[in-house]
């Protein structure tokens, strides 16, 4: 048989060969220097890599699993913030990596599938970069740290990229959410473990002090979204497990005991009243939800609340003549310095890192990238919610109804979570955010083809 040299498959398997062939001499190089533990790492991506190789959806039910349930890698201490990556971190490049070569081999395969957001995505990225680089030229950044967190944030809408141009089929979608609620469901077991502790729980993997925060944001989303799926005409034994679901998710999501956890649920709840018309059971759940703490009289929760308006000391912040804790004093304080930076650098900030880590999204997003990345960052989450509302109203198929509708309600409750966490840079919470968002917009392209499929049959 003659090879044609020239042949665009030949030449990508080629390629591919060759990438294979140094990753793995580099590979034996950097084994060398560490522990058992990375070399299996190493093994285990492998296979995850060939495996994708051969079906993309085992790959993505995989990394679904590694989001709450992998352990992070301490990779070096800068100023202001740790470098940490995660099992999922390495994960989600083999799975790119066998995403890219599989669409090289297979010609039929495209590399990218637009969607409505795409622009604010790719707009919002170069705004970071070029406020970084700025940051760096100046002093600002410490290249390295730059670097590393703008290659987080490519990193999730990498996930988002992946995820839509993998979804074309609602059985797809039936698959992964099935593996989302089984990790919901050990993650709140493991929670629910930590209670007798009196201390805020966290999800696995967390570190020594843990992220309650982090894992109230998370809980938060999923139980919106199992939310939205019971409140529509779905299978009675769909219904049954989701509400089961959503009374494990309460209990951990309750001794997380993040204040502001508990804020994004209440407007969650709100845009569910708003949107839905099952207004009745929600009002009957929210009922229930409020004589179960009177009865149960968690006092943790309550004192947790509480805690946030102290007495009268003049060291601490206040809001009218309402006294914050030192918690949320230290937080207004340091939102004022936030504000400082921004006026001194107010077009595009000083770069991503280059600025103090501080609580708080937006009052984080306006010295780090200026006025102008602000305003791009707000105009990206707008294009989500009114393209996930859009499509919401669009949707006739009862899944797809309650699916949109638990995303635009969680959603709206991150975007509250965010006023005193950075909820849409911890990896913990956008993995799964941008997963679901990836399945959100490509919904009316599975609608459209269920609708020519009946006109042609």
């Amino acid at each position: 048989m003659r090879i044609n040299w020239q042949e665009p498959k030949f030449i990508a398997t080629l390629a591919f060969l060759l990438v294979i062939f140094v990753i793995s001499i580099l590979s034996g190089q950097i084994i060398a220097g560490f522990s058992y533990k990375f070399a299996i790492a190493l093994i285990l991506g492998s296979l995850i890599f060939i495996v994708t190789l051969v079906n993309t959806d085992a790959g993505l039910s995989v990394l679904i699993f590694s989001m709450l349930l992998s352990p992070e890698i301490l990779l070096g201490q800068v100023p202001g913030r740790d470098i940490v990556i995660r099992f999922d971190d390495l994960l989600l490049v083999i799975i790119t990596f066998a995403w890219l070569a599989k669409t090289a081999i297979n010609k039929g395969l495209a590399l990218f599938v637009k969607t409505p957001i795409n622009k604010a995505i790719g707009i919002y990225l170069l705004v970071c970069v070029i406020a970084t680089l700025r940051g760096a030229a100046l002093g600002y950044v410490i290249p390295a740290k730059g670097l590393f967190y703008i290659l987080r944030y490519t990193e999730y809408f990498l996930l988002y990229i992946l995820v839509v141009n993998q979804i074309h089929s609602r059985k797809q979608i039936k698959s992964f959410l099935t593996a989302f609620f089984v990790v919901c469901a050990i993650v709140s077991i493991y929670g629910i473990m930590q209670i007798p502790k009196g201390v805020g729980i966290s999800a696995p993997f967390e570190g020594k002090s843990g992220e309650p925060n982090t894992f109230g944001g998370y809980l938060l989303f999923i139980l919106c979204i199992a939310i939205g799926i019971f409140l529509q005409n779905v299978p009675q034994k769909l219904k049954t497990t989701l509400a089961g679901l959503g009374i494990l998710i309460l209990f951990p999501f309750l001794y997380t005991l993040s204040r502001a956890s508990y804020l994004g649920i209440i407007f969650s709840f709100l845009a569910f009243i708003f949107l839905s018309k099952r207004k009745l059971i929600l009002v009957t759940m929210i009922a229930a939800i409020l004589i179960g703490g009177i009865v149960l009289k968690p006092e943790a929760v309550f004192s947790r609340v509480k805690y946030t308006f102290q007495e009268k000391q003049a060291s601490l912040a206040k809001i009218g003549h309402v006294y914050l804790d030192p918690s949320s004093s230290a937080r207004i304080f340091s939102w004022k310095e936030s504000l400082k930076a921004w006026m001194k650098n107010p077009i595009l900030g000083r770069g991503v890192t280059g600025f103090s880590f501080i609580d708080g999204q937006y009052i984080l997003t306006l010295p780090e990238l200026g006025i102008v990345g602000f305003l791009v960052f707000l105009w990206l989450l707008w294009s989500i919610f009114k393209h996930s509302l859009d499509i919401h109203k669009k949707m006739k198929n009862e899944l797809d109804k309650g699916l949109t509708l638990g995303f635009i309600a969680g959603f709206i409750g991150l975007i509250t979570h965010a006023l005193t966490a950075n909820t849409f840079i911890i990896i913990r919470i956008m993995e799964p955010f941008w997963f679901f968002a990836g399945i959100i917009m490509m919904l009316p392209a599975l609608r459209e083809e269920a609708i020519e499929t009946d006109h042609l049959l």
